[in-house]
């Protein structure tokens, strides 16, 4: 473990509550307010702030929101010396703009050199010595505008991409003189078509500075939402012999190791620890890959409790719990911890009394802020180990992945994984929403003379039409396509049969979690609903 540079935290303690805006001397005073609010809250100042590029804005637009972004940091008086992590789009959704895999094969062919080297600039005019860039960042989530693709050809351009943007922003820190880091950052899920990213989208070790993982605490778990398996009620074993099933989310999260035996291993059915046959990423592989590699590690970006979690956790202190044991316990070195204090996009806001979330607040500031508590003892990494607790909660027991040889192969129950049928959705991405609590409702503000400011300047015209894409809520957002087709793989051996069945159920999950509402249990075919709302079957949330 790496404490910061006072020692005052477990982890070096970062943020995101919105945008300071400078320029909207309203929204900088509320920015304030919710940022003191978190720091007196965890009774530390957070050294890193989250910021992102807009990718809704044409590429030709991206240095002067950079401008406007690192400027606003800069003025802010509560910002003094804090770290920008810094989200890269590796496409624009701008209206006209081409199809992903373009932006990657021009990017990798060197044509937005002179975006990246613009942005590195505009940050370190405003006097940004270190930038932490995460180009790319949770790629394999499908609906995110640098998703890196379904096909290993997709996947190879935007690695190509990841690679020359890497090498661009490394050369361009040393011109200006400033630490340029890169971050590859995926986020924990427990499907995707991409695979697990660690196999299928991994740039090299030689552009990759920080290993990193955005992990949320909403709960939308494998199988049934009327037939859930209760891994307490079960013995916490694989496959238990006197079988205990609940009959709502709600019912399955009440009980506290369900849900770490959820974080813990997002894909679990009850007769593989994995039921995604290799297409989940979890955060203890991104961790021991992190130390594989001999990278730092970092949480990018972490929630716990949101207004729309599949089990309705509002007030969630066992996430919070859960990812402080597991970095504690991890042996990683991690860089830092950025913590999602916002109602931008989602409702994972827990600073203030109205967000009426005591105990998840009570969490946050015990296990992540200033006095620590005492650093857990390390314990083993075997497969079967235990996970100990305290004893706020039981303890969650992992059993190998494999069932005994004399055991017939069960049959799978019919599953479908649906998300909440309340209204709404959960957190919308910050590649969508960051600028929703800034400029909404006025669009971007006109740029103040401002000696730091000289690139944003010298482009009056460019700023010009980035104020008008953003007065028009920042052009239009493409939806993702309808799937029409689920990976067929299954792995060989003597569990073909139940890998085949494990399949054709994550097939239906997938789909219900894409083709819009849908009934609890009901099998649904390729289609969409809603071209506006999709429970994408991952950790992190659900979106729209």
């Amino acid at each position: 473990m790496v404490q910061n540079a006072t020692g005052a935290t477990p982890f070096p303690l970062g943020v995101f509550v919105g945008n300071p805006n400078y320029y909207d001397p309203s929204e900088g005073a509320s920015f304030e307010i919710n940022f003191n609010a978190f720091s007196d809250l965890m009774k530390t100042r957070p050294q890193f702030l989250d910021q992102y590029g807009d990718q809704r804005l044409p590429i030709s637009g991206w240095v002067g929101q950079a401008s406007w972004n690192a400027a606003s940091m800069a003025q802010s008086p509560v910002l003094n010396s804090v770290t920008p992590v810094i989200g890269l789009p590796m496409t624009s959704t701008a209206s006209g703009s081409g199809t992903p895999d373009q932006f990657y094969k021009d990017f990798a062919a060197g044509k937005y050199d002179f975006v990246l080297k613009g942005m590195v600039k505009a940050w370190a005019d405003n006097g940004f010595t270190t930038q932490i860039w995460r180009p790319g960042w949770e790629m394999n989530i499908d609906t995110m505008p640098s998703y890196a693709g379904n096909d290993a050809a997709t996947r190879g351009d935007w690695v190509k991409a990841f690679q020359h943007i890497s090498t661009v922003l490394h050369a361009a820190g040393k011109a200006e003189g400033v630490n340029v880091q890169v971050a590859w950052n995926p986020t924990v899920v427990n499907y995707s078509h991409a695979g697990n990213v660690i196999q299928t989208a991994y740039p090299g070790n030689q552009y990759v500075d920080i290993i990193a993982a955005d992990v949320y605490g909403d709960v939308f778990p494998y199988g049934s939402p009327t037939h859930l398996y209760d891994w307490d009620k079960s013995g916490q074993v694989l496959n238990s012999s006197h079988p205990v099933y609940d009959s709502s989310v709600q019912q399955w999260a009440s009980d506290p190791v369900n849900l770490q035996h959820y974080y813990t291993y997002p894909a679990a059915n009850q007769w593989s620890l994995d039921g995604s046959v290799g297409h989940a990423t979890t955060l203890q592989q991104l961790i021991d890959f992190a130390k594989s590699t001999g990278k730092p590690f970092a949480i990018a970006e972490t929630g716990a409790g949101n207004t729309h979690d599949g089990a309705r956790l509002t007030d969630n202190p066992t996430f919070v719990k859960w990812l402080a044991d597991t970095l504690h316990q991890s042996g990683a070195r991690v860089s830092f911890v950025n913590i999602w204090d916002s109602n931008s996009g989602g409702q994972y806001r827990f600073t203030s009394s109205a967000d009426r979330k005591p105990l998840e607040a009570a969490a946050w500031a015990k296990y992540f802020g200033d006095p620590p508590t005492s650093t857990p003892a390390p314990t083993s990494q075997a497969t079967s180990a235990p996970v100990t607790t305290d004893s706020w909660h039981a303890p969650v027991v992992a059993v190998a992945n494999t069932l005994p040889a004399a055991t017939p192969i069960p049959t799978l129950p019919p599953q479908t994984s649906v998300a909440d049928p309340s209204t709404g959705a959960g957190r919308d991405h910050e590649w969508r929403s960051q600028f929703g609590d800034s400029i909404a409702n006025s669009g971007m503000p006109t740029l103040r003379p401002h000696t730091s400011m000289e690139l944003a300047g010298q482009s009056s015209a460019l700023l010009s039409q980035i104020g008008k894409l953003i007065a028009d809520r920042g052009g239009s957002n493409a939806v993702p396509a309808p799937i029409t087709a689920a990976d067929a793989s299954h792995a060989d051996g003597s569990t073909a049969a139940l890998l085949a069945s494990q399949g054709f159920a994550l097939l239906n999950q997938h789909l219900a979690g894409n083709t819009g509402r849908v009934d609890p249990g009901q099998i649904v075919s390729v289609g969409s609903n809603s071209a506006t709302w999709a429970q994408d079957s991952i950790l992190t949330r659900p979106q729209h």
